[in-house]
């Protein structure tokens, strides 16, 4: 490909993953505001990007003649599985270990994505990379250092497990070198079904109905497309690491939205991640 070329899929691909990264910031408070029983609300956003990312590609398909399969085959349908799975692990992991062990754990993606290229990609993984994720890592440590709390190891595992499937989700999806954009929809699904049978009510009230479309509808459905298709432009470990910037930015908008105030190490963690991250992209472009 020629250099120009690869200089246009680069820039495009961090447009669509900043972009992608900064919607899916705000699905944490938007939960917070919704307020609502942790299965119930997973159910409700799993249909609500099912359905949205489902008639957008309707849309496409009928309005706009764009033939592509809704599933994209088997690559489609195994990385819908992996992003289901992660969906599914979170969730579980989210109810047996603190959130702090959680968010830690989680911070581990661009490192696993950077370790499952070189395996499945054969992509070499640049010093500069390295050296952001490790910045970067650091950053999320900083965050976090006050809130460990008492350890949960099936907790911990089930994080392991939904940290590594979504990195590998990132990974095939590079491979396969599809645009699998409608994959979250199928995930979406999965993550709802198998929150159905522990949800204790499907019902919401009044304005929880409006934060949870948001959610689910504009919120995940735009930022799950746009990071399922970020990888057919980026490095996975690039895709990865940009996932930090959600751990960085969500307590942030849950202080605007919900008034939890950060620590002041969460202000001096983002800043190292969010500088981090930029003066990365600025090298990665400029070669």
């Amino acid at each position: 490909m020629p250099s120009t070329a690869r200089s246009s899929d680069y820039r495009k691909g961090l447009a669509v993953t900043i972009f992608g990264v900064l919607l899916l910031s705000l699905d944490t408070p938007l939960l917070r505001l919704v307020d609502g029983n942790q299965w119930t609300v997973m159910f409700w956003r799993g249909i609500f990007v099912f359905l949205a990312l489902g008639a957008w590609w309707l849309w496409r398909r009928h309005c706009k003649g764009n033939r592509q399969s809704f599933l994209m085959g088997r690559w489609g349908m195994f990385v819908s599985l992996l992003y289901g799975l992660s969906n599914v692990f979170f969730v579980i992991a989210l109810h047996n270990t603190s959130v702090a062990n959680l968010l830690v754990i989680l911070a581990l993606n661009p490192l696993i994505c950077a370790l499952l290229s070189l395996v499945f990609l054969s992509d070499r993984v640049d010093i500069p990379t390295w050296i952001a994720i490790a910045v970067s890592f650091f950053g999320v440590a900083i965050i976090i250092q006050d809130s460990f709390g008492s350890l949960s190891f099936y907790g911990d595992v089930m994080a392991m497990l939904a940290v590594f499937t979504l990195a590998s989700a990132i990974v095939f999806t590079r491979k396969s070198g599809l645009n699998l954009t409608t994959s979250p929809a199928l995930a979406g699904l999965l993550a709802a079904l198998f929150a159905l049978p522990f949800a204790p009510s499907l019902m919401l009230e009044g304005s929880q109905w409006g934060y949870m479309a948001a959610n689910g509808i504009v919120v995940m459905a735009i930022a799950a497309s746009l990071l399922a298709y970020a990888p057919s432009l980026l490095p996975a470990a690039h895709v990865g690491m940009f996932y930090l910037l959600e751990t960085v930015l969500g307590p942030l908008w849950v202080w605007l939205a919900v008034g939890e105030e950060p620590s002041k190490m969460a202000f001096i963690g983002g800043a190292i991640v969010i500088t981090t991250l930029i003066v990365h992209s600025m090298l990665s472009f400029r070669r």
